[in-house]
């Protein structure tokens, strides 16, 4: 059986090499150079945090590459297994949530300008989105902890003054008006005892 074998890989062997060698014009060397060039600015790009596939595409326009290098280039970095939307989606919602305290929409407004679809997006929040509600009252709190001593000597316009930029705080993170009304209404009470 092993002499068999043999046999076969010689006969392939000698197939290959008898095969009229293909000649590769300048257009398809240079067209390959410009591939592997974009696939290395790509894994640059990469190598400093996850990117989306919207995203990658979105660099290679931007560059003025070719459709047809930058599909190839596309299909590559697939083929390495360097795409990964959902894995990106997902990242990108725990890093926000927990560095910004960002809502769920303005994480579906971020990803969805990064070209994440809305089922990437959706299941992204669903995993790693905490409680919308409880997310805005814990960023509220440590806003009013952080006016210590002015909120509790407050008189009205400077109650006023507090909510009002808490509110701001709440609205820039994406927070609906009425939650943030509501929260930051409760949480004032809460930390003043009035």
């Amino acid at each position: 059986m092993h002499e068999a074998v043999r046999e076969d890989l010689e006969q392939r062997m000698e197939r290959i090499l008898a095969a009229p060698a293909r000649t590769i014009s300048a257009q398809e060397v240079a067209r390959d150079r410009a591939v592997v060039s974009e696939c290395r600015y790509l894994m640059r790009l990469l190598s400093t945090r996850r990117r989306s596939e919207g995203e990658m595409r979105e660099r290679l326009r931007e560059r003025e590459v070719p459709a047809e290098v930058a599909h190839e280039v596309m299909a590559r970095i697939g083929r390495a297994g360097l795409i990964d939307d959902a894995a990106f989606a997902a990242e990108w919602v725990a890093q926000r949530q927990s560095l910004r305290g960002l809502s769920h929409e303005a994480l579906r407004l971020e990803l969805r300008t990064r070209g994440v679809d809305a089922e990437t997006i959706a299941a992204a929040i669903g995993e790693h989105g905490s409680d919308e509600e409880e997310l805005c009252r814990e960023l509220a709190r440590e806003r009013l902890r952080r006016e210590g001593a002015a909120l509790e000597h407050a008189d009205g316009p400077a109650r006023i003054r507090i909510s009002r930029r808490t509110e701001g705080f709440l609205r820039r993170r994406g927070h609906d008006g009425g939650l943030v009304r509501r929260v930051v209404a409760s949480e004032m009470r809460a930390a003043t005892g009035r």
